[in-house]
């Protein structure tokens, strides 16, 4: 880990500026926008600019690390060649000095160097434009260190070697760990994260499901609140730092058995330092307290920084002064608004969880402040939302969106609405509704689920009990961190309803989401992915509907309102 000196260079470099934002003095904002009765409406600013589409087809030729990490002892890595068209951003495809015959499906041919060495960790591998490739290296010759290692992809078209095409990124090989810490690492394929205990050398890849637990509503009471959540099902926990935990001195004494009971029952902690964004103390003072913890799986910086307009450049700070102390957890935070500098925000984090919260809430007419709610103006509890189910795969889309314009590879968590009868929550969710938004949720790309927050009632309760079972298992947790995932199947028979696929070689794992309240008497079918075809279901996880499969479809005489299916198909031979 860097030194001490280190990190106080970092600090003594980086000041936080708190963004311009357009409210006059005075005025409160949530996501920018006035909200008070009292205020007017003005421009918040801070949305995300679209590039503006181009007239020819432009090459977005990126490269990364499969990894975001390896380790000492690990003999082979692989970078992952993306070679998309795109109309927002890349360079003209084909050049006006190419040959007319350059375009989508014909080869790039890829060399990949590292900075400041002629040889080449890669050379000449073809890459489909218009498609990517995942290219292997030697990772054993590499010293392991702290600092990374630059790399610059060159790209040559195959008929014409005068047109080529960069991109730059970076690979760490990091030292082995020895402390009894953790090592966790983010896929850049699937997005997946694994863990590596200090004792081990396998990697542990893991689905978090869990909630939020504030401390001083559940856990304070006994440490025995642990194993009654453990039992549960669940694999992560995150304690919200109420109470006494938001005191200093912080209660170490009182504290510290929770992590070690963690640790002790296979508990993984999303660990909470997000005290004060104007004042890192607290925050680098835990990391660097509990680094080695066995417990710690990744760091939580930021809840809703964007809601709170906290400084725009605070959360990469926080993430700089962490990643300087700890280079073997990543970091995550929680953002709320809809779209309010989104790129600042989320440059503070490997992790970024969406929390959206469309149950029972007016999303046009704010129930607390008396005020309407729209881009300019107000706050309802759901940022620019329609209080649809779809408001929370819209997020997690807009969001993966705004990463590939912005070059990006994050992972994202979803954190769904458990809660109710408060502010502008009418009621809870129901158990249906709980596992609609979770596994809506999954279908559009979450790789892990922090739900808002416990303790809950108990149908929504006994429902992701059971739901931890599955997601959390090694089968079903398998494909949703460790295969491809299309989205947005094509469905027929039924206008809301929702479906993803993850494709293994031999067998595909289908989600099927109906978003209806109202069931769906007629017969709903949904293709699967381009080229795969099933023989029959070989296991349904969740949900009644009984599916028939006939080649590249599935389908059912009826789906319930709300009803979730997951199930595994048997892949054709």
């Amino acid at each position: 880990m860097f030194a001490a000196s280190t990190l106080l260079a970092i600090l003594a470099g980086s000041t936080l500026s708190q963004a311009q934002f357009n409210n006059p003095p005075g005025v409160d904002i949530w996501c920018g926008k006035a909200y008070r009765a009292t205020n007017a409406s003005f421009n918040p600013g801070g949305w995300f600019e679209e590039p503006e589409k181009s007239s020819v087809p432009l090459l977005n030729f990126k490269v990364k690390p499969r990894m975001n990490l390896y380790l000492d002892g690990e003999e082979t890595g692989s970078f992952l060649v993306d070679a998309s068209i795109s109309d927002l951003v890349g360079q003209p495809f084909p050049p006006a000095n190419a040959s007319s015959s350059a375009g989508e499906g014909s080869h790039l041919f890829v060399d990949i160097l590292l900075d400041g060495n002629s040889s080449a960790l890669a050379s000449k591998a073809s890459v489909t434009i218009g498609d990517s490739a995942e290219i292997s290296f030697d990772i054993s010759a590499f010293a392991a260190r702290l600092e990374p290692y630059n790399v610059t992809a060159i790209a040559t078209l195959g008929q014409d070697n005068s047109t080529t095409f960069t991109a730059s990124t970076q690979f760490s090989k990091l030292p082995l760990r020895t402390d009894n810490g953790t090592v966790t690492r983010l896929d850049n394929l699937y997005g997946g994260l694994s863990v590596r205990k200090a004792a081990s050398t396998a990697w542990d890849p893991v689905f978090p499901y869990t909630y939020y637990v504030q401390w001083s509503l559940y856990w304070y009471a006994n440490l025995s609140t642990l194993d009654d959540f453990s039992a549960m099902g669940y694999n992560l926990i995150h304690i919200v730092p109420t109470g006494d935990l938001g005191e200093d001195p912080f209660p170490w004494d009182a504290f510290q058995p929770y992590l070690d009971r963690a640790a002790e029952l296979g508990l993984y902690f999303q660990y909470d330092v997000r005290w004060e964004p104007t004042n890192l103390t607290a925050a680098t003072e835990h990391v660097a307290r509990l680094a080695s913890h066995p417990a710690i799986l990744l760091w939580y910086t930021g809840d809703e920084p964007d809601g709170k307009s906290n400084p725009t450049n605070s959360t990469r700070l926080a993430y700089d002064a962490i990643r300087a102390l700890d280079p073997y957890h990543p970091v995550s935070l929680a953002l709320n608004c809809h779209d309010f500098h989104y790129a600042a925000y989320a440059a503070g984090a490997d992790i970024v969880l969406s929390d959206v919260y469309p149950v029972s809430t007016n999303t046009s007419w704010s129930t607390v402040y008396e005020t309407p709610c729209n881009a300019t103006y107000g706050c309802c509890g759901c940022d620019g939302c329609s209080g649809a189910f779809e408001d929370i795969s819209d997020r997690l889309d807009a969001f993966r969106h705004r990463d590939d314009v912005l070059g990006w590879t994050k992972t994202h968590w979803g954190a769904p609405q458990a809660f109710g009868n408060e502010t502008f929550w009418t009621r809870y969710p129901t158990a249906d509704e709980e596992v609609v938004m979770d596994l809506l949720s999954v279908n559009h790309g979450a790789k892990g689920l922090v739900m808002w927050n416990f303790p809950v009632t108990q149908e929504i309760l006994g429902a992701t009990n059971a739901l931890a079972g599955v997601l959390t298992g090694e089968k079903v947790g398998g494909y949703l961190i460790g295969a491809p995932l299309t989205r947005g199947l094509e469905v027929s028979g039924a206008e809301r309803v929702d479906a993803a696929a993850w494709v293994k070689e031999e067998s595909v794992l289908v989600s099927v989401v109906n978003l209806e309240y109202a069931d769906v008497a007629g017969g709903v079918t949904v293709r699967l992915p381009e080229g795969v075809e099933a023989e029959s279901v070989e296991e349904s996880f969740w949900g009644e509907a009984e599916w028939s499969v006939d080649g590249d479809t599935i389908s059912v005489g009826s789906l319930a309102g709300l009803e979730v299916s997951l199930v595994e198909l048997k892949r054709s031979s």
